[in-house]
């Protein structure tokens, strides 16, 4: 489906227009690159910039206050905390959340805001790209075949990137304790309230290994798991919206058969073993893909 083109109000002024919230966990190699491309395209003091660091160990916090960014520091490693903490210390809104490995500039969060300006829009996110550039084939084949598949192509919000509207925002008080931080904010909306932008994509950097590629699966597995075990959250409004199966995309694209039986495998592979963490009652591991916080591929 082709992302939503927003309309071009212009955006209110006299201060911030949105906040952004970046939650961050030792994220010294990479933080940098986002928020420098977060001054881009914007004017200063356009965005209101919260950086949650989280049992942060490096210069994380540093980093944040040399881009201009107000950095918030929380004890334990933890996202949810850390999201929490953010959204306690943003005063604008609309809420833009993103991850510190991403990169989306000014500009784009600039056209989410004017899309949440309208009432009927709650939830909002630019187009996604994944760079699996160098990537071994295993990875750059799951990536021919995600991106095409049905769910991702139903206004898809998430991944890295969404934007909530005060009402949006409004629906929930604090986030809860999972892994799906993503899956929660899209289930929350249904498809008429949520809009992909038309604007400029943000980059997701693709993992540098198969198995980081695993890892990071297993993590989305346990996360949607978690979510359909709560009988609250797996009957919110965007998760009771079927999207239909994977493999539709390689009925639809025939060309994509040879990359659908390593992303099949992969995904196999990742539900297994996030089966068995819940069913072994430990801990879910956020499993952040190290691979890509380094300046070069791993060998």
């Amino acid at each position: 489906m082709a992302p939503d083109v927003d309309r071009d109000s212009p955006p209110p002024t006299g201060g911030p227009i949105a906040s952004v919230v970046v939650p961050a966990h030792d994220e010294e190699a990479v933080l940098g690159r986002l928020l420098t491309a977060l001054a881009q395209g914007t004017a200063p003091g356009r965005l209101e910039v919260v950086v949650a660091c989280n049992g942060c160990t490096d210069r994380t916090a540093s980093v944040a206050r040399e881009h201009g960014a107000r950095a918030v520091e929380v004890p334990e490693a933890s996202k949810i905390g850390a999201l929490n903490a953010g959204d306690a210390a943003a005063a604008v809104f609309p809420r833009v959340y993103v991850d510190a490995d991403v990169v989306i500039t000014g500009a784009t969060v600039e056209r989410l805001a004017r899309a949440l300006a309208e009432p009927s829009v709650l939830c909002a996110a630019p187009p996604l790209a994944i760079d699996a550039t160098g990537r071994p084939w295993g990875v750059r084949a799951f990536y021919d075949v995600w991106p095409a598949i049905p769910y991702m192509r139903d206004r898809h919000v998430g991944s890295g990137v969404f934007a909530l509207s005060a009402a949006g925002r409004g629906r929930f008080d604090a986030w809860p304790d999972i892994v799906a931080d993503d899956l929660f904010a899209r289930a929350l909306f249904t498809r008429d309230e949520r809009r992909v932008v038309g604007t400029e994509p943000f980059v997701v950097q693709a993992p540098h290994t198969v198995r980081a590629l695993v890892r990071r699966r297993q993590r989305v597995h346990a996360g949607n798991m978690q979510v359909d075990a709560d009988p609250v959250l797996r009957d919110l409004p965007g998760r009771r919206e079927g999207s239909g199966p994977w493999w539709r995309a390689v009925v639809e694209h025939p060309t994509l058969a040879p990359a659908a039986v390593a992303y099949a495998a992969i995904n196999a592979v990742a539900k297994l073993r996030a089966r068995q963490d819940l069913r072994s009652d430990r801990a879910i591991s956020w499993n952040r893909d190290e691979t890509t916080r380094t300046p070069t591929a791993p060998t």
